[in-house]
């Protein structure tokens, strides 16, 4: 027995239509996200050596502002952008604690994104963490 189904466009545009009014104005106007890559640093042991490496942060918004990219290691702003809508800038880091960076409107003080680099340390791991069970063990 199978099933096969076919959309026509009238269904397709209905299906669509139905979607897009489920959707708020406020979802539209969605602040702007902020990424890094890579998210995270690895260290065999955090305190004996910082955390040294390349982070590339990007963000996007959905429509263009004055935008300025900030750090917790720094005071002053890392980069600004006038009438963007997107950004990039690549990034030196060298810390042994978790680093955040955030995205704020030029007038406002108010963090529209935020992104924190995870710096994790493999003495940190906890060697008497429970193994995973599987019911065939039980048995």
């Amino acid at each position: 027995m199978s099933f096969s189904a076919t959309l026509t466009a009238s269904s397709l545009g209905f299906i669509l239509a139905t979607v897009l009014t489920c959707i708020s104005p406020e979802a539209l106007a969605a602040e702007p996200v902020l990424t890094a890559r890579p998210g995270v640093c690895l260290l065999e042991r955090a305190e004996k050596s910082p955390c040294v490496m390349a982070v590339e942060l990007s963000w996007n918004s959905n429509g263009p502002g004055d935008y300025c990219l900030y750090g917790s290691q720094l005071s002053d702003a890392i980069e600004c952008w006038t009438a963007a809508s997107i950004g990039q800038k690549h990034v030196e880091l060298a810390s042994r604690e978790n680093v955040s960076f955030w995205l704020q409107e030029v007038p406002n003080d108010e963090h529209l994104a935020e992104i924190t680099i995870r710096i994790v340390s493999l003495s940190q791991r906890n060697p008497q963490r429970r193994r995973r069970r599987h019911v065939w063990n039980v048995l």
